[in-house]
């Protein structure tokens, strides 16, 4: 039964290792970034496969059709997009994104602002990072002319995803868990909620769970055509229609 069970998983892992066509990566000269890595698995493990040694592992909330990979200890991320189920997002929009959230998370130790610059500089929006990988060094803030720091992986195209790293992945790619039996329904001008205050933060997914957006709190919420799910930052969770 063990057996059986092993060959399914390599079969699995090597589905796929085919499936996955395009990626992206970035990695950081060792001492660039100030990376604490107490925090590398201090994050929501409902979405996120995490280990010390390997880091995290996950679908981006962007965009659940492309995997994310990144290790703190080396500052190296890659990001691989699903054949099966194309990318709405560059690879580049969702390794700036992804960036911010380790920043958010206090796994890269920076201000926002000084991370907002760093991505600007060495990840900025033009640049087409399909099948390409950046590595950054000191002197490429200096003397960016001296430094060819980006091309294919290897000289040539990657050979995508391991079945090593696809094994990591986690089955569940969303964010919210929308099983929750006392969710109640609300018309947009119809809600009243008494605990949420003036200028809370909530965050909205759709119905089932994938994030979408997040906004603050002014008093109303409009579902803009769909119904979508509504957490506020006090846990209270609320679906509008």
């Amino acid at each position: 039964m063990k057996l059986i069970s092993l060959c399914i998983l390599l079969l699995t892992a090597s589905a796929w290792s085919n499936i996955f066509t395009i990626d992206a990566g970035i990695s950081f000269e060792k001492g660039y970034l100030e990376i604490d890595t107490t925090k590398t698995c201090n994050v929501d493990t409902s979405y996120i496969n995490c280990s010390l040694e390997d880091g995290l592992a996950y679908y981006s909330t962007l965009d659940t059709a492309v995997a994310v990979f990144f290790m703190p200890r080396i500052a190296q991320a890659s990001v691989y997009a699903l054949q099966a189920a194309p990318n709405t997002r560059s690879l580049t929009e969702i390794l700036r994104y992804e960036f911010i959230k380790w920043v958010e998370w206090g796994i890269i130790v920076m201000t926002k602002d000084s991370a907002q610059r760093l991505l600007d500089r060495v990840l900025p929006d033009t640049l087409q990072m399909n099948n390409c990988h950046i590595s950054h060094k000191k002197v490429c803030d200096t003397d960016p002319s001296q430094c060819p720091n980006w091309g294919a992986y290897g000289g040539g195209l990657s050979s995508g995803l391991s079945d090593e790293d696809a094994a990591r992945l986690p089955q569940k790619k969303i964010l919210a868990d929308t099983s929750e039996k006392s969710l109640r329904i609300f018309d947009s001008a119809t809600f009243m909620a008494q605990s949420v205050m003036q200028g809370m933060r909530y965050r909205v997914f759709d119905l089932n769970g994938v994030y979408l957006y997040d906004g603050t709190w002014q008093g109303s919420f409009k579902a803009q055509g769909k119904p979508v799910l509504v957490r506020f930052e006090n846990g209270q969770t609320t679906v509008f229609r």
